[in-house]
């Protein structure tokens, strides 16, 4: 794993930028240690504020993670409301996808840093399944809003499960990449693109029987 350490600040009341700062140097931390072998007072003492400090900017160590992904899906809702309604709803939803991802990406890789921990940690995966079915449940509103049923109805269901499936072995496959930022938006297009034609047409096919 990466060995990222980040440097001692004098404390005191941290700047503006502090909650970037604490991101990136605990995402440092838990790649050299791990989540578990990483405590409070290893990040607030590489970030030089207190835990108090700490806690204005997160309520706990998993939202330093969390928090991001539950950015990642609000980007993701409101990408779909505005989606060309004129557009085949499974071409929507899928570019939906695709741009969410590309605004989470950012130039330090932090994205897919904070992907390798979540997705490699015990002690997160509590909280984990919550997390995705919110995800996963945003394509299901949108599924079901425009075809007049309810989200937890069989078709919006399971077309909204599918896609977080597909969504996440695509960041599993590209998570070793040597440049995961300069692939994964094609690799998440090419997968996409045969799955969302299928749920297309098994949508088309019942909106034709009913």
């Amino acid at each position: 794993m990466t060995q990222e350490t980040a440097p001692r600040r004098s404390r005191g009341r941290p700047p503006g930028s502090s909650r970037a700062e604490i991101e990136r140097a605990a995402i440092g931390l838990f790649l050299a240690h791990g989540y578990a072998g990483t405590s409070l007072a290893m990040i607030t003492g590489a970030c030089g504020i207190s835990k108090t400090s700490f806690f204005r900017y997160y309520p706990s160590k998993a939202q330093i993670i969390w928090s991001a992904f539950d950015e990642h899906t609000r980007a993701l809702r409101a990408l779909l409301e505005r989606a060309d309604p004129e557009v085949p709803l499974l071409r929507s939803v899928r570019h939906a996808v695709v741009e969410a991802l590309r605004g989470s990406i950012d130039a330090e890789g932090l994205w897919m840093r904070r992907f390798i921990i979540l997705d490699s940690s015990p002690e997160l995966r509590a909280e984990e399944s919550l997390h995705w079915d919110s995800w996963a449940d945003v394509i299901a509103e949108r599924i079901a809003d425009r075809t007049g049923t309810g989200p937890h109805a069989l078709v919006p269901a399971s077309i909204g499960g599918a896609l977080q499936a597909a969504f996440l072995a695509t960041l599993r496959t590209q998570r070793d990449a040597p440049d995961p930022a300069a692939t994964v938006l094609r690799a998440l297009e090419d997968d996409l693109a045969p799955l969302c034609d299928v749920l297309q047409s098994w949508l088309d096919a019942g909106r034709a029987a009913a």
